[in-house]
């Protein structure tokens, strides 16, 4: 009986190592599509901007213009998300291991998908006014952050909004919520497993402000798609959130002073929102992973 149970926690040790390399590997795949989008998006700029140049001007210094402007970051991370989109979308597709015959209508009863939006929208708006005022206390800790979020300012809207309303979250889902979850879910506690694909997500954001708060949505958004048994329902808050984002924008354009009162107000009214339905969501993927 000692060495049944030696055998079975070595090969359950197999097992996870394998599940962790393929998850890593997937990640790294992520990687790779961003260089390949980087030299597509190159490609197509060469081509465009020696078809541009009629009179005989210097390509490569136009070149140099465009790599570091906001419009030519924004497509590279546009055809990064459609090729991971795509890619990714077959590997969780070839995930067998869920049940067939989904109940929809039951998974997106109004009670959950109100709990979602509320996680969507309520956690954006507290986390970004959070953040407003983290950066009024150290700014310094927000430098490249704001960089970053300037690339995405200076770019077409048009192209800037597909990707962060639609393509982006779609892409990321598909990914980490997607692909790696399933994979890691095979071998490890759900909440191991969760764990694990937030991690990677914050550090797919390769920076320190982004990182952190991605790894609290990425497990949020595990927490959702787990528990509702659809990654649309995590799409759909990833889109949500994001959209909110865009509200507050609009609401505080750039340069305007935000009260502290305002501050305190909307960080207490979204977490409220976040914390209700977020309560409820936790409820139900508890009584889906004992059942």
């Amino acid at each position: 009986m000692i060495l049944e149970d030696s055998n079975v926690e070595k090969n359950w040790k197999i097992v996870r190592s394998r599940v962790c390399i393929r998850a890593l590997l997937i990640f790294l795949g992520i990687i790779l599509m961003q260089m390949l989008a980087y030299m597509i998006c190159m490609a197509g700029m060469f081509v465009w901007s020696a078809f541009m140049e009629k009179d005989g001007g210097d390509v490569i210094s136009s070149l140099v213009g465009i790599n570091v402007s906001g419009d030519f970051l924004i497509w590279v991370s546009l055809v990064s998300a459609l090729l991971s989109m795509i890619w990714c979308g077959i590997l969780y597709k070839k995930s067998s291991w869920r049940t067939s015959g989904f109940d929809y209508k039951a998974a997106f009863c109004l009670k959950n998908t109100l709990s979602a939006a509320g996680v969507g929208a309520g956690g954006c708006i507290a986390l970004t006014m959070f953040l407003s005022f983290l950066s009024m206390v150290v700014p310094e800790a927000f430098s490249f952050y704001n960089t970053v979020m300037e690339h995405l300012t200076d770019s077409s809207m048009a192209v800037t909004a597909i990707y962060v309303l639609l393509v982006g979250p779609v892409s990321e889902e598909l990914i980490f919520r997607g692909a790696i979850l399933d994979r890691l879910y095979l071998a490890f506690p759900f909440l191991a497993a969760n764990i694990l694909q937030a991690a990677l997500f914050g550090l797919y954001h390769m920076n320190l402000i982004q990182g952190l708060y991605a790894f609290c949505l990425g497990f949020v958004l595990g927490v959702i798609r787990s528990g509702m048994g659809s990654i649309l329902a995590s799409i759909f808050t990833h889109i949500l959130f994001n959209a909110t984002s865009y509200v507050l924008d609009i609401l505080f354009p750039e340069g305007q002073v935000i009260e502290l009162w305002q501050m305190f107000v909307m960080i207490l009214a979204g977490g409220f929102f976040f914390v209700i339905g977020f309560v409820h969501l936790l409820r139900i993927n508890k009584q889906k992973t004992e059942s």
